[in-house]
């Protein structure tokens, strides 16, 4: 009896997480659509998309015994259904009371993903649900409605490809599975094509093929030594051919592991047309948000890394970017100001974009701010491109902004910005020109558990560096090498960047070693910072799989890691948050 009562808890807890997975995606949609609905009152194949993510909710939470998620859903259902029947018609009170409903119907889902026996109060959204309805179709709206609203008063946004506009978001309510009530005994379910996998399995066999990945590479040296001592004859002929293919399959093997952990960027991207649209009415401004590369795929530990640097950059380019309406047209721009989010491939790299059309950055407010702040003498800062000025923003507690608003001017904010950054390995700068706007690139790897490696040697010793952060690489003997306070630096075109002796920066020694030992320097950039290695010379590229150091040697700065290269030796990978804070303490 006690058995069979656990496994009907296990298949109860299956179905509930079921339910949690669908109702995560149909939320996101929601979030989506009903902003789009601002903007598209009279598009009856998006208010059958709502209704239908509504509806679903409702019916599989019915089924399931979560009441007041059946009731406020039902109460949305209501009003929605009267919306695609033409009878009511689409007003701002009205969409700020569905979106209310959305906002308390994602904290019940928390509730249910807690486990918590708590309940919520939904008498006054409820309230307000049944007033937009009973009100207009009795003909006395117990809420003052408005007009609808126009597209000079709302922040829209649209969603375009490489063949022109159109609606296509990552997640679609009409894939998702039907409720309970509306699956047919022959009809096909859309989650007979997919199966829920544990992160922590997932995890493992990444791990194995992390071990996977490092003996081939060890295989294939050794066949290279083979084929350069040329012993082996007709053997080492099949050897090779076993190798190539051994190759080949390891790499594509490897690719589909890494695709399972994978998920578009659309995910993260889906929340912000509600920010955008929520903040363009706070700040009375008037906002487009143009969305591109939604089905871009990261790995699941960069999504939940990257959204909050993402939330940041576009709450500033609402507040602080966009203009009010009435000084863009005095400047001679359209009244409606345009963020731009795009995500592209380049590489083994993601690279997003954030470009607005507002009034740009300010570098003689950000130096005098940076001055104020004791970031460097007039004097230092004052001989600073603007390029290198707009990196204060970076700086924690500086803001330029006269008044401290709800949404930004604590200079809070960009700071944590480059702190997400700079723990994925990834780089951020920034362009901006006054008057015209500002664009912020982020360029993060695609995965942080095998990385591309650059083989670099200093003082004898072989270091790996993640070659996504690696910029250029530059020979000593053609390089701007000069001196400031007696420490080298590279001017490379508009830049300044420092240049340290790597083998001694790791080991404590300073920057003893004169540059002209050494014959190149390598700029790597982490966040927006940028820095010149000092190496003897490359050995090459090599993908490696990062392993811990273990607790005997604990943490050590500068070191993120060790791996197994192909000719059996342990070699350490850098950790270039390490790397920059020793160069900070020896400079």
């Amino acid at each position: 009896m006690t058995t069979d009562t656990n496994i009907e808890l296990d298949d109860m807890k299956e179905i509930i997480g079921d339910f949690l997975v669908e109702t995560d995606e149909l939320l996101l949609s929601l979030d989506t659509n009903l902003v789009k609905l601002e903007s598209a009152p009279d598009d009856l194949n998006l208010l059958n998309e709502i209704f239908r993510a509504a509806h679903t909710i409702k019916g599989t939470s019915s089924f399931l015994g979560f009441e007041q998620v059946t009731n406020l859903t039902h109460k949305m259902e209501d009003v929605l259904n009267k919306l695609r029947k033409g009878e009511l018609k689409v007003t701002q009170p009205m969409m700020d009371g569905l979106l209310e409903s959305l906002d308390l119907l994602k904290r019940l889902i928390e509730i249910v993903r807690s486990g918590e026996k708590q309940t919520l109060d939904l008498t006054d959204i409820i309230k307000r649900l049944e007033a937009e309805q009973e009100g207009i179709t009795s003909g006395t709206p117990a809420i003052a409605v408005d007009p609808p609203v126009t597209d000079s008063q709302m922040a829209t946004t649209r969603v375009d490809t490489p063949n022109g506009p159109a609606v296509a978001q990552a997640f679609q309510p009409d894939k998702a599975a039907p409720s309970p009530q509306a699956r047919g005994g022959t009809e096909k379910k859309a989650g007979d094509q997919t199966i829920r996998v544990d992160v922590n399995r997932l995890d493992s066999l990444m791990n194995l093929m992390g071990e996977l990945v490092l003996s081939r590479n060890s295989l294939v040296q050794t066949i290279g030594t083979i084929n350069k001592e040329e012993v082996g004859g007709i053997h080492a002929e099949k050897l090779n051919h076993a190798a190539a293919s051994v190759n080949y399959i390891t790499t594509e093997l490897q690719m589909a592991v890494m695709r399972m952990r994978m998920q578009p960027i659309g995910k993260v991207f889906s929340k912000f047309p509600r920010l955008v649209r929520d903040l363009s009415r706070d700040c009375q401004k008037q906002i487009d948000l143009v969305m591109f590369g939604e089905d871009t795929e990261l790995d699941k530990s960069v999504i939940e890394e990257i959204g909050d640097p993402l939330v940041h950059i576009i709450r500033n380019s609402c507040d602080h970017g966009i203009e009010l309406p009435d000084v863009r047209q005095a400047s001679g721009k359209p009244a409606k100001g345009t963020i731009r989010l795009d995500a592209s491939q380049e590489g083994s790299n993601i690279v997003i974009r954030i470009r607005d059309d507002g009034k740009g950055l300010d570098p003689d407010a950000i130096r005098e701010k940076a001055i104020e702040r004791g970031l460097g003498t007039r004097a230092e800062i004052d001989k600073m491109a603007d390029k290198e000025i707009f990196r204060f923003i970076f700086e924690a507690g500086l803001s330029t902004a006269k008044v401290v608003t709800g949404v930004s001017g604590r200079g809070v904010g960009m700071d944590v910005v480059r702190t997400n950054i700079e723990k994925l390995n990834g780089q951020i700068e920034l362009d901006s020109k006054r008057g015209a706007g500002t664009t912020i690139t982020i360029k993060l790897p695609l995965t942080l558990a095998i990385l591309q490696g650059l083989l670099v040697e200093a003082d004898q010793e072989v270091y790996i560096l993640p070659l996504s952060s690696v910029i250029e690489t530059v020979r000593t003997e053609q390089a701007d090498i000069s001196y400031i306070n007696q420490r080298p630096v590279l001017r490379l075109r508009d830049e300044i960047i420092p240049v340290i002796s790597f083998a001694s920066t790791l080991r404590g020694h300073g920057n003893a070693v004169a540059l002209a030992e050494k014959p190149y320097v390598v700029v790597v950039g982490l966040a927006e910072h940028k820095l010149g290695i000092n190496i003897d010379r490359f050995l090459g590229q090599e993908e490696v799989v990062i392993k811990s150091l273990g607790s005997y040697l604990g943490i050590t700065e500068g070191v993120a890691g060790a791996t197994i290269l192909g000719d059996g030796r342990i070699r350490l990978i850098i950790d270039l948050i390490g790397l920059f804070n020793l160069a900070r303490k020896k400079r």
